[in-house]
């Protein structure tokens, strides 16, 4: 082809034919070459065709382009890569690159894409594809969204990773690296508001990072309804699991999730008086004074579900089996318990389940929270984030404690996740998720009501606190809370038939009627809606009905069924025509708003109303909704007709929850904006109506109207035997002009009121909605009639009910950044009369977004939303990804509010460049030496460290609001708008100026502002000082909530009791000041109190023979012996990585060395020669030179060699024990090494020591004890031979005084001395040691990550080493590289490195309720044998002899011993052991799982290894499914222990062996 030849690619020239001599072109007479003038630049829209190349990501990760292809192109320039023809019109296909600086590439190459890309465009070698320069503002990212598993992404790698992408180009499915690897992967980018395949990153950009890899929690509530029927005739535990699950679970499949998750039964019990006697156990009360317990049973626990269908199964025998396990099963078992002797008697069932709206919901939350909140212990780096979905067959409305409510709100808010339910059922005709909790009376305080900032403390959760004041003359009663943290999804999916857009589906349920049985009984002719109670039954105090009105509003049925024909029949929609008196009832009811209370007072007696329309339209399931216009009236107008429209049937105080008598009445219904507004309308045959039946809201409309909605969705309250506030139709327009003579006169013929002066004629056009997601259009005043703020308003009212709808506002207020509706100065004076300041949730009118009083609490997920969520959509993007806490927030409060509202501590310290030793903190690469530019480029460094180890705790980085934002609310009217005054001008610097997070800190000189839900940090820089101040608002702090539930475990046998407290974790009194004082380097340890991460890790012998049979010299070495020579190499890795402060590089270290031993942990620390070498080992180490050290090892003799090592400060010569065998004054080749090291200059490194050691030992200085080894550096024992030995008193240790030794028996046996002299003689010995160390030497961080690592000290080949690793800040990819390595570097040794809980496995109930250990108790007591010790090896522990012996047998290892078992002459302390271990624990060789010691025929506890991550970890990547490999080891273990003829054998052939008395048992095997 001519366009792959070399010569057709190059640019042609112009003016002249081509040629190749070169005569042609540097002839002797050739004119010189004129220079190419410069091409302009490109303009936005040019384009280029070229042949592209592909090359490997690996090579280059970006687009080559050579630009003498193209001329004008620039570098930073922004090209879009097509395989589309300039001329197709297709510009939204492609991707973007930035042109990269112009360098030297191949002439013939034109351009070349990364492979990833050329496979995303489908591109090959040698195809044409198009360039086009683009504008960066059409194609700047505002959101991008990432997806990243089977890794622990951390708040300050997300916040690095930001910094590292700006200015890039990216595009869907891109994998992008960070630290080598790649990290995060690209799921979609927003641009505008729309979803594009590539973007520009800005520093404005957004990111949201979703984990497919987390910890998932499932509550699945059982009550009553989840037996109900659904109306395609499936039960709704039949829907759990035939059809939400599976596609959950197939979701995951496809996103190839990898979620760690728990499955939880959840249930509540009822009990009557006479039952709870008989139902003992943890009852509690509720606030009716019910009786109940709360059950959980955990189907799946912290599992990865590859296959489904067994979990599916079991779960539904759990349905089938659930009632008759806490009905009656449960009370069977706990009276077993009590007398496991006494026969037991006939079990009653007893006991009834809850409803779905008494579900026990926040207290399973809660239970939850524990092991959320304590998330940096165990911390697994495989694993990022939590979700939590709740499954329920109820609508989304619960009753709650009103102090459980807020503790959890306040919980969720500390941890920074949201909570996702998924409801069976269809949307209900009200707000949800929505609680109801009890509560008193808000006292009024007007200067609070006044004070800016006082959102919250109007709020009806945190408006008023039971604690405090008066509770005299204050009421309890009913309120409603929307939560903000909860997101609810309806699974409805129809079994039976397609669903149509036009189908009518019932939304109310009468599961009892559904259950009568029509065929066997005759009741198809005999099913009658009932009336409404008689107007007499009412209990509205200023009810005044005679009988005559009572006999006018009786229906008969005739009139009935004429009703119900108009209403359900087909009807042809007729356009509404809204006459000016609805407007002017709005209108109205603004203008007596803004008069003040008086004008409220005064305006009670009368309202005009009129309605209009002739017919309901047709119900259907997506009905349409009408909009009209309204703008705003002059408020003088609204002002004089403030006292005409508000209707007397405001005067009444009770809700009614069915349509009224008169409504029925009132023939046909339909919508009118006046309903908005609360007017009383008057209807053709001369009755008053309710009849909203269709509020303007979002969340409302979607669902089918009807005459239900009539007594809920007005602003006035109305009783059930009075009128209602109504927009009903009128068959005779004319009748709204008759006069009135009282509005609380006869019901039966009410009497309209005409107005006084007739307003403008105005008639807006409805507009028609049927599909949800249109957005309703504004009036001329541009306000959205869905966007409408409630505000409760009482005056003189009395308040029965808290349903009732508050009147509306006409003005705007700015929440959360969205202009609402309301009218600041109204809104002020309506607050300043009432008598309860609280504002109110009605459920029945929803918001269209989070109300004002919590909307800077819900601003901290303002951030994770690139579009606006449907409440009608099922939120498969959270239940399948989840979502992480976004790292900004715009919510910063006002300077009036920052004054007023929170508490200052202020601190700062001083920043010295010199003597700065943090390990936290990378030192600056400064140019120059002038000292206030290295102070500022520390401070920079210390800056940006005190804001990563922010974000790691919660906090977020605040950023200036996207949108003009006012410091104070705004009315419609310039002239009563309130401005920020000259009193905050000084304040002004204490804004916000960053747009995005990659802003942040571009220099010292911007101060930071991080927030969290009630506390915000200003970190800011001044001269040579680094200056902090927190602001933590004033809140009452939530008080403990006491708990007690039933809990059945996984592989447990039943419930069993669980006593709990809900504590909130949150950073009120966390060390701030320390944790500063860390990274500027004046501490140097983590405290408990600055909750750092921490991990433990055990080295345990494998199964598996070691695959290294070799010693360094070529020697053959046994399996202890080589698994010991793992243990050497792993402590060299550990130096290798040691951490060197900048002024001690160059400087010799002691490197890490280990103390091996036969001995078991309870009888190496009264071994005297372990003592010592502990003891040397804590001293400064033996590999310091001596003080002008001057003997060269060349010129010394042996003889002189071996007088030296005899000296008091030589090689340590004594009598060594190992395997009962005794050796003579032995001495091990570690310590010849270090000696030589120390004693001679001529050998500075041990590796020259070593080859010295073995050039001594073939000259005859010294040989092995038992003549098989070579020379080693290590724990082998070499002994002097001929002349050179010289016996040798045995230096004692401590141990050896003339008290104790009359008690070595006893101390050898590991038994206690309770005598005086063991007290003296009580010895602290520290078993580990810890450094820190840089877990990324290669440098490929762009900050320090350095970690502190305790390890032990001493070491038994048959037991497990243990090292933790404690971190803050510092990336998790590096940690986890690091640990990989380690274990490549002690696989082929034969032993495995595996994750490990960091407290004892008897207490994991107490950080995570739902997961517990599984008793397996011993069919036979072990037998007791007397005088024990003398017949067993020395250094065997005697403690469990046979519980041991029986682990050890079945395959595990001795991972801690009990604190009992310790002597009491010794106190054994671990720097990273917070308390010590009650029972010896033991993990299988496997690292699956761990079992206690309990002792007697109580047995065992076992625990499923959680902590091993599937392919983690060397050799662990064998179990690919750990839990699997841990139930296989159970029911191994269980087996042995039910056998009774097994372990009466067992304990036979111990006690033989016993009796043997082994003289010289073989080397231990491993």
């Amino acid at each position: 082809m001519p366009n792959s030849r070399p010569e057709s690619q190059q640019p042609p020239h112009t003016g002249r034919k081509r040629s190749n001599t070169v005569q042609s072109l540097y002839g002797k007479h050739a004119a010189p070459i004129p220079p190419v003038p410069a091409a302009p630049p490109l303009r936005q829209g040019d384009s280029k065709t070229l042949t592209t190349w592909v090359h490997d990501i690996k090579d280059y990760p970006n687009v080559v382009l050579n630009q003498s292809y193209w001329p004008g192109v620039a570098e930073g320039d922004i090209i879009q890569i097509s395989t589309h023809s300039p001329g197709s019109g297709d510009i939204t296909s492609g991707l973007l690159f930035i042109v990269p600086k112009d360098e030297a590439v191949k002439h013939q190459l034109q351009v070349s894409v990364p492979r990833p890309m050329a496979e995303k465009l489908s591109l090959r070698n040698n195809g044409e594809v198009t360039l086009t320069k683009v504008s960066q503002d059409d194609w700047s990212a505002d959101f991008v969204e990432f997806t990243f598993q089977d890794n622990y992404l951390g708040r300050n790698e997300m916040w690095r990773l930001g910094q590292y992408l700006v200015g890039q180009c990216i595009f869907v499915d891109q994998e992008i690296p960070f630290i080598g690897a790649a990290v995060v992967k690209v799921h979609s980018i927003y641009v505008s508001g729309n979803k594009t395949s590539t973007a520009y990153i800005t520093s404005k950009t957004k990111m949201v990072y979703r984990s497919l890899s987390a910890k998932t929690t499932l509550f699945i509530q059982v009550c009553r309804e989840l037996w109900e029927f659904a109306g395609d005739g499936e039960r709704y535990n039949e829907k759990i699991v035939h059809s939400f699950l599976p596609a959950l679970f197939t979701k995951w499949r496809e996103a190839g999730a990898t979620h760690i998750v728990t499955i939880v039964l959840i249930s509540r019990v009822f009990y009557d008086e006479s039952e709870v006697e008989y139902a003992a156990g943890p009852l509690r009360r509720d606030d009716d004074g019910r009786w109940y317990k709360d059950f959980f049973k955990v189907i799946t626990d912290l599992e990865i579900i590859y296959d489904w269908k067994p979990t599916l199964i079991t779960l539904k025998d759990s349905f089938w089996a659930f009632q008759r396990d806490i009905l009656l099963a449960h009370h069977y078992h706990r009276a077993g318990l009590a007398s496991p002797l006494e026969p037991l008697e006939n079990v009653r069932l007893v006991g009834r389940l809850s409803y779905a709206h008494d579900g026990p919901i926040l207290e399973a939350l809660n239970l939850s929270f524990n092991p959320m909140e304590t998330h940096y212990i165990d911390r697994s780096l495989s694993l990022t984030g939590s979700a939590t979905i709740i499954i329920t067959p109820g609508t989304g409305y619960y009753r709650a404690s009103k102090q459980l409510l807020r503790l959890t709100t306040t919980r969720i808010l500390d941890q920074g996740f949201a909570i996702d339910l998924v409801s069976l059922n269809k949307p209900p005709l009200h707000q949800s998720p929505i609680f109801s909790f009890s509560g008193m009376e808000a006292i009024h305080r007007p200067e609070v009501a006044v004070r800016p900032g006082s959102f919250r403390l109007m709020d009806t959760l945190w408006g008023d606190d039971e604690e405090h004041g008066d509770k005299q003359d204050r009421k309890r009663t009913t309120f409603w809370w929307e939560p903000f943290w909860m997101s609810v999804s309806f699974w409805d999916k129809q079994m039976d038939l397609p669903f149509r857009q036009d189908r009518f589906v019932a939304r109310a349920k009468m599961h009892e009627i559904e259950m009568l049985g029509l065929l066997d009984h005759d009741v198809l002719s005999g099913i009658e809606l009932p009336f409404l109670p008689d107007p007499e039954s009412s209990l509205d105090p200023y009810s005044s009905i005679d009988s005559h009105s009572h006999k006018c509003q009786l229906l008969t049925k005739a009139e009935a069924d004429k009703f119900d024909m108009d209403i359900f029949s087909e009807a042809s929609v007729e356009p509404v025509k809204l006459h000016n008196s609805t407007r002017n009832s709005l209108a109205s009811s603004i203008g007596s708003l803004r008069s003040g209370i008086e004008g409220l007072k005064r305006s009670m007696s009368s309202r005009t109303v009129e309605s209009v329309a002739p017919r309901v339209p047709v119900i259907e399931e997506t009905p349409r909704r009408m909009v009209s216009h309204l703008p705003l009236e002059e408020e003088s107008l609204a002002t004089s007709k403030s006292t005409q429209h508000l209707s007397a049937v405001e005067q009444s105080g009770t809700l009614s929850t069915s349509p009224t008598r008169s409504s029925i009445r009132s023939g046909h219904s339909t919508i009118s904006n006046s309903s908005q507004a609360g007017s009383t309308t008057v209807v053709g045959d001369g009755s008053r109506s309710s009849s909203s039946t269709r509020p303007l809201l979002k969340s409302a409309s979607k669902f089918t109207p009807s005459w239900f909605w009539n007594t809920f969705a007005r602003s006035g309250p109305s009783l059930p035997e009075t009128s209602s506030v109504s927009a009903a139709a009128i068959s005779n327009p004319k009748a709204s002009e008759t006069p009135v003579s009282s509005a609380s006169g006869s019901q039966g013929k009410p009497v309209p009121i005409a107005p006084k002066e007739p307003p403008p004629e105005r008639t807006p056009k409805p507009m028609y909605i049927t599909n949800a997601r249109v957005r309703a259009r504004t009036g001329g005043s541009g306000r959205n009639l869905d966007e409408e703020v409630l505000f409760t308003h009482r005056g003189s009212l009395t308040r029965h009910s808290p349903l009732i709808t508050p009147p509306r506002e006409s003005a705007e207020l700015i929440v959360g950044g969205k202009r609402r509706s309301g009218n600041h100065s109204s809104y002020m004076s309506m607050i300043g009369s009432s008598s309860s300041p609280v504002l109110r949730t009605n459920p029945l009118r929803p918001l269209a977004a989070v109300p004002s009083t919590v909307a800077y609490l819900a601003s901290r997920w303002q951030h994770i939303f690139p579009e606006p969520l449907s409440k009608h959509d099922i939120k498969w993007k959270a239940m399948i990804s989840p979502g992480c806490l976004p790292l900004t927030v715009e919510y910063f409060p006002t300077p009036a509010e920052l004054d007023t509202k929170y508490d200052l501590y202020p601190y700062d310290f001083v920043l010295d460049p010199p003597e700065m030793r943090s390990f936290l903190v990378r030192p600056p690469v400064v140019n120059s030496h002038h000292p206030e530019t290295v102070r500022r480029a520390w401070a920079l460094v210390v800056m940006r460290v005190m804001v990563a180890l922010r974000l790691a705790q919660g906090f977020q980085l605040v950023i200036r609001s996207s949108k003009p934002q006012a410091t104070t609310l705004e009315t419609d009217s310039p002239s009563i708008t309130l401005r920020r005054t000259s009193s905050y001008l000084v304040a002004e610097e204490q804004v916000p100026r960053p747009k995005g997070a990659t802003e942040v800190l571009k220099s010292p000189d911007d101060p930071v502002y991080v927030s969290m839900s009630n506390e915000i940090h200003r970190i800011a820089y001044s001269g040579d000082t680094i200056q902090v101040r927190r602001y933590v608002r004033r809140m009452p702090r939530p008080r403990p909530f006491e708990y007690q539930c039933l809990i059945w475990p996984k592989l447990g046998v039943g419930y069993t009791e669980l006593k709990t407290s809900f504590v909130p974790h949150g950073l009120e009194g966390y060390g701030w000041n320390r944790l500063d004082m860390l990274v500027a380097g004046y501490e140097t340890q983590f405290n408990d109190a600055l909750r750092y991460w921490r991990t433990r890790f055990v080295v345990i012998p494998t199964d598996e023979p070691p695959l290294a049979t070799a010693g360094p010299l070529g020697e053959k070495l046994d399996d202890e012996e080589v698994r010991l020579l793992g243990m050497e190499k792993l402590a060299e890795q550990f130096s290798k990585v040691r951490w060197v402060p900048p002024d001690e590089k160059g400087k010799q270290h002691t490197p890490v060395r280990f103390i091996f031993t036969d001995l078991g942990p309870t009888q190496c620390v009264l071994d005297d020669t372990v003592v010592s070498q502990l003891d040397e080992i804590h001293a400064a180490g033996p590999l310091k030179k001596k003080v002008k050290s001057e003997k060269d090892i060349a010129d010394a003799s042996l003889a002189a060699i071996a007088k030296a090592m005899r000296e008091d400060d030589g090689v340590p010569m004594k009598d060594r024990k190992w395997h009962s065998r005794t050796y003579i004054n032995a001495f091990t080749g570690s310590d010849l090494v270090s000696w030589l090291v120390r004693e001679f200059r001529d050998v500075p490194t041990r590796e020259q020591a070593t080859e010295w050691g073995a050039r001594l030992q073939d000259q005859g200085l010294f040989e092995h004890c038992r003549g098989k080894h070579g020379f080693l550096d290590g724990h082998y024992f070499y002994i002097l031979r001929g002349e050179y030995l010289i016996p040798m008193t045995p230096r004692t240790g401590w141990f050896r005084s003339k008290h104790a030794a009359g008690e070595e028996a006893l101390l050898r046996s590991g038994g206690h001395s309770r005598s005086p002299i063991s007290k003296r003689l009580r010895k602290k010995l520290i078993l580990s040691q810890s450094m820190v160390i840089d877990v990324d030497p290669n440098k490929r961080s762009d900050q320090a990550e350095s970690v502190m690592l305790h390890h032990d000290i001493i070491h038994n080949a048959s037991t497990c080493f243990h090292f933790e690793l404690q971190w803050i800040g510092t990336t998790a990819r590096c940690i986890d590289d690091l640990l990989r390595q380690w274990s490549r570097a002690i696989e082929k040794y034969g032993l495995r490195l595996v994750e490990a809980y960091v407290t004892q496995i008897s207490d994991i109930r107490d950080r995570n309720p739902f997961q517990s250990c599984f008793p397996i108790p011993l069919a036979l007591e072990p037998p007791t044998v007397p005088d024990l010790q003398s017949k067993v090896n020395e250094g065997t522990q005697v403690a469990h002899y046979f519980e041991s012996a029986l682990l050890r047998k079945l395959g595990y290892v001795l991972d801690i011993e009990a604190r009992s078992s310790y002597s009491d002459q010794v106190e054994v302390v671990y720097s990273y052991r917070r308390a010590p271990f009650k029972h010896s624990q033991w993990v299988h060789r496997s690292g699956v799982a761990f079992v206690q010691v309990l002792g007697g025929q109580e047995g065992f506890l076992f625990l499923t290894n959680r902590l091993l991550a599937p392919g983690k970890l060397g050799p662990a990547s064998k179990h690919l499914r750990s839990g699997l490999a841990a139930e296989e080891v159970r029911k191994q273990l269980q087996k042995a222990c039910y056998d009774v003829d097994g372990l009466a054998q067992f304990y036979r052939d111990e006690l033989v062996g016993l009796d043997l008395g082994l003289e010289e048992p073989p080397p231990l095997h491993i």
